[in-house]
Order: structure tokens, then sequence, then C-alpha cells
């Protein structure tokens, strides 16, 4: 291809940060809980089975019957929780991990979870500002 010599618009737009996703048949996605998607397909509460993906954070709760969607935040907020083994501003920029649905149950301890975000900020004790992956960069393992 021939370098640029002027000028030119491109449409674009923003990196969208929310997603629809169908709920899996049978699940109940709560607002403000972890959710991931599943490798038959759908959304579901993460669970770090190995078989759910994580995604974000869900923003409305959705008893799923194979039809209902329901929309995420897929693009990597910061959230303020607990995360535990945390005890200073050391473990500002350590990778943060989850077993559950739950973000109060975040940890710094590697365990047998996917990374799921990392340290922004840290305030007392156990209480800190964890910035999400989004769903690209949780898809990529970093």
């Amino acid at each position: 291809m021939a370098a640029l010599t002027a000028a030119q618009n491109l449409a674009s737009r923003p990196r969208a940060g929310r997603h629809s996703f169908v709920v899996t048949s049978g699940a109940t996605v709560y607002a403000g809980t972890f959710v991931g998607t599943l490798a038959a397909g759908g959304l579901s509460s993460y669970d770090n089975t190995g078989t759910t993906r994580f995604c974000g954070i869900a923003l409305e709760t959705v008893v799923g019957d194979g039809t209902k969607q329901c929309r995420v935040n897929t693009e990597g907020v910061t959230i303020t929780t607990t995360v535990a083994t945390v005890t200073d501003a050391t473990s500002v920029n350590s990778l943060v991990y989850c077993q559950t649905n739950n973000p109060a149950d975040c940890t710094a301890s590697a365990a047998t979870s996917p990374a799921i975000g990392f340290i922004t900020r840290w305030y007392s004790g156990t209480t800190c500002d964890v910035q999400l992956f989004s769903i690209f960069e949780a898809e990529a393992k970093i």
C-alpha cells in the first residue's frame, strides 16, 4: 500500500465499555457481581471453574431463561474492595484474583484463579482500589 499524502477521515467509534450477553438458562446473575462467559456459551456468575471466563461486572439482575440478556461493564473499571493478603502500600500493582462472583472475595494470592485485575491504590488494612481487567485483557490472561 502507498503511504498517505493527505488527511483522511475515518469512521470510528469509541471502544465500547458495555456489552449484553444472554444469561444461561437457570442461572441468576446479580447486579454488582463478577460474571463470566461459559465455554458452552452464555453468561453466568463467575466461579473460577475453568470453564467460566471472566468478563466484567453485571449492571443488572437477570434470571436466565436462555433468551434474557444482561448488560455487563466489560471495559475494566476500578472498584474499591477488600483484598485478602494485602497489608500495606507495597501491594500496589500486585495482581488480584477471585474464586467467586463476590468482589469482597478478592485476594492478592494466586491460588488456582486467573488474575482479574491489579491493585492501583491501598487505603488501609485490606481496603484497596482494584483496576479490573477488560474482557479482552482477561481473555489474554495477562
